[in-house]
């Protein structure tokens, strides 16, 4: 009798402890209470497709300014260095042509000349005297600059005077690109050339006829104007032209710091980039760079007509 009593006391508890361990609920996981909740990163847009050209025709946009030799011409240097920082930020490429006036008469033209270089703009040879521009490369030098082989600005007629090198004191400065031509003085209606596009003009009799045994390059700067610069990037996407290399130039006067005859400032230009830089065959360039890259395309002629 003992014995069973025994047996049965073990049954008991034997199954008691079975019961508790099934049914115990097993803790919760814990946060710390000072712990930041997680951080999301937002999901990343999906870029649109960049147009594209036929895959022939590479855009060449560049940038310039003329300071001329009359001094209600001159820029605030330091307004003009901070816009030459905000262009070349946005990845353009500029260039500069100043006048023999500015360069002799301008206090801080040796500070505006090494600055800007030294964010990668280029001093072009701008004069409007045929026999100035030795000069003019020259006093670019002094000031610690280093002139470019663009005649930046011209009268037509002047072609076979730039067609050899020119000497001012002893100093050579041998021209080798074209830009800004014009048929007379004063820029009168009618009289600038606004193609954009790039060719040897054959004589100036002939100067849109294309000379492939020439050296002078022209590169055709265009009308100037943002809107006609996205209809010509807008056309190139749409396959309109098979030319190799089609140039383009943005003009900006240095005392309003917008794009000659428009009002359109620094935020226009770079909204304009931002547009140019979604399409896949478009180049940022100066006006020399832009040259070589035609030359090293094949040398095609490009004119292209604008108004």
């Amino acid at each position: 009798m003992k014995r069973l009593l025994i047996l049965f006391l073990t049954l008991i508890l034997t199954t008691a402890c079975s019961f508790t361990t099934a049914t115990q609920t097993p803790p919760l996981p814990t946060t710390p209470v000072d712990s930041a909740p997680p951080t999301i990163a937002p999901a990343e847009a999906t870029p649109a497709a960049a147009p594209s050209s036929n895959g022939a025709t590479l855009f060449y946009i560049s940038g310039t300014s003329h300071i001329e030799s009359k001094p209600q011409t001159w820029p605030d240097i330091d307004a003009y260095l901070a816009f030459l920082r905000q262009v070349t930020m946005l990845g353009m490429k500029w260039s500069v042509g100043a006048d023999v006036g500015w360069l002799e008469g301008e206090a801080r033209a040796a500070e505006l000349i090494q600055k800007s270089e030294a964010m990668g703009v280029q001093w072009d040879v701008h004069a409007h005297s045929a026999e100035d521009r030795a000069k003019v490369a020259y006093l670019i030098t002094q000031l610690g600059g280093h002139p470019n082989s663009v005649v930046s600005g011209m009268l037509v007629t002047e072609l076979d005077i730039v067609r050899q090198p020119l000497t001012y004191q002893g100093f050579t400065w041998t021209p080798q690109v074209l830009w800004g031509g014009t048929l007379c003085v004063a820029h009168r209606p009618g009289c600038d050339d606004h193609s954009a596009g790039l060719w040897i003009p054959l004589s100036a009799e002939q100067y849109s006829t294309h000379d492939p045994n020439g050296t002078l390059v022209r590169v055709g700067g265009g009308s100037h104007q943002l809107d006609d610069g996205r209809a010509l990037a807008q056309a190139i996407a749409n396959g309109q032209y098979a030319f190799p290399v089609i140039s383009f130039t943005l003009m900006v006067s240095p005392t309003s710091l917008t794009i000659v005859e428009s009002n359109d400032g620094i935020d226009q230009i770079a909204t304009f980039a931002n547009e140019m830089n979604s399409y896949s065959f478009v180049r940022w360039a100066n006006i020399e760079e832009t040259a070589q890259a035609w030359a090293e395309a094949g040398s095609a002629p490009s004119r292209i007509e604008m108004e």
